[in-house]
C-alpha cells in the first residue's frame, strides 16, 4: 500500500518513525510550510529515511503541490498533527482516503490544543481518535478511538508525550487494517456546536497569564496545563515570573487581596487566591533564574503582602 504522510513534529515524528520501523511503504512526506519552525526537522527526518518530500508554500491548493501529490498515486494519506485544511479535491486523491490522528475523544476537544484544555478543565479521561478527513478540522467520520486516563499530576508535557506514543501504535494498527480490509467503516461525528472546544493558546496574547481571582485548585491545574510549552505567568516586582509546578491548600487569608503573598517560610511561599492558597514549587524569574521555591526565597526575600500581578 502506498502511503503519503503529512505531519508536524513531535507527533508526526513519533508516528512516522513507527510506520517506517514497521516497514510501511511511505512514498512521500509533506512537512508544514517553510516558515513553520519545525519545517526543517520534518524535512530532515524524511530525507534521513529516504522519503521524498512534497512542499507547498502557503496553501495545499497550490497546483504544483496537488500535481505532485497525485503523481505519487497514494492509496492512503496519514495526517498526524497539521495546521492546514485540505480542499476536497486533495482529500479525494488517495484511493482509500485521508485519515487524521487527533489527541482527544472527538467530538469533544476539537481544535489545536486539546492537551491544555483537558488538564485545565479537570478531565479525568481523554483519548485519541483516528478519523477520515472531510474538509474541516476534526469533524470527519470516526474510524477508531482509544481512551486514556488523565493522572492527578498530569502536565501538558506528560500528556503530550504519552499520547504521541499511543498515537503511533494506534496509527500503525489502523494502517494494518487498511492493508487487510481496504476502506474501513466509520461512524459519523456530531457536527453541532454542543461539544467541548480546544482552541490554540496564544502566549503573545497573555492567554497563559494566571488569574489569581480563581480558586487555588483551578490555578494548580492551570499551571500544570501550561507546563512546559508556555509556563503560567504573572509579574513579581515588575519581572515576569513563570510558575512550572506547585500545590494548593484550602487555607485562606481573606484579609489580603487575591494574588498577594500570604505566607513566607524558609521552604514555602503561599499566594492567596479566591479560595485557598497556591504554593509554587518550581518557578522562573525573568529569563535568567529557574529554581525551586527555597532558592527563590533565599535569593529574592519575598515579603508577606507583596502582590503578584496577572
Amino acid at each position: 500500500m502506498r502511503i503519503v504522510f503529512f505531519g508536524i513534529p513531535d507527533m508526526a515524528l513519533v508516528c512516522l518513525n513507527r510506520l517506517v520501523k514497521a516497514g510501511k511503504n511511505i512514498v512521500a512526506a509533506v512537512p508544514p510550510v517553510p516558515a513553520h519552525p519545525s519545517h526543517n526537522l520534518m524535512v530532515n527526518t524524511s530525507v534521513k529515511y529516504g522519503i521524498p518530500v512534497i512542499y507547498f508554500y502557503e496553501s495545499p491548493n497550490e497546483a504544483d503541490f496537488v500535481n505532485a501529490f497525485k503523481s505519487f498515486e497514494p492509496d492512503l494519506a496519514v495526517v498526524c498533527s497539521f495546521d492546514h485544511l485540505f480542499p476536497q479535491d486533495v482529500i479525494d486523491i488517495p484511493k482509500l482516503g485521508m485519515i487524521n490522528c487527533h489527541p482527544s475523544l472527538l467530538p469533544d476537544y476539537r481544535g489545536g490544543n486539546p492537551y491544555f484544555h483537558i488538564i485545565n478543565n479537570n478531565e479525568k479521561q481523554t483519548g485519541i481518535t483516528v478519523h477520515y478527513m472531510d474538509g474541516r478540522f476534526d469533524t470527519g467520520d470516526i474510524i477508531a478511538q482509544i481512551k486514556m486516563d488523565v493522572s492527578p499530576d498530569e502536565t501538558m508535557g506528560t500528556l503530550f508525550n504519552r499520547q504521541n506514543y499511543e498515537a503511533a501504535n494506534m496509527v500503525l494498527g489502523i494502517v494494518n487494517r487498511f492493508e487487510k480490509e481496504g476502506r474501513l467503516d466509520a461512524v459519523v461525528q456530531d457536527k453541532t456546536s454542543s461539544y467541548k472546544k480546544a482552541p490554540i493558546i496564544y502566549p503573545e496574547k497573555r492567554e497563559n497569564a494566571i488569574d489569581w481571582n480563581k480558586d487555588a485548585k483551578a490555578i494548580e491545574r492551570f499551571v500544570r496545563a501550561c507546563n512546559p510549552f508556555f509556563g503560567a505567568t504573572c509579574f513579581f516586582r515588575g519581572h515576569m515570573l513563570r510558575l512550572w509546578s506547585g500545590k494548593y491548600s484550602l487555607d485562606n487569608n481573606k484579609n489580603i487581596p487575591c494574588g498577594s503573598i500570604a505566607i513566607v517560610r524558609k521552604e514555602a511561599m503561599g499566594i492567596q487566591t479566591a479560595e485557598g492558597m497556591y504554593f509554587p514549587k518550581v518557578l522562573q524569574l525573568g529569563s535568567y533564574l529557574t529554581t525551586d521555591i527555597e532558592d527563590f526565597i533565599r535569593r529574592t526575600s519575598p515579603q508577606a503582602g507583596e502582590k503578584l500581578s496577572g
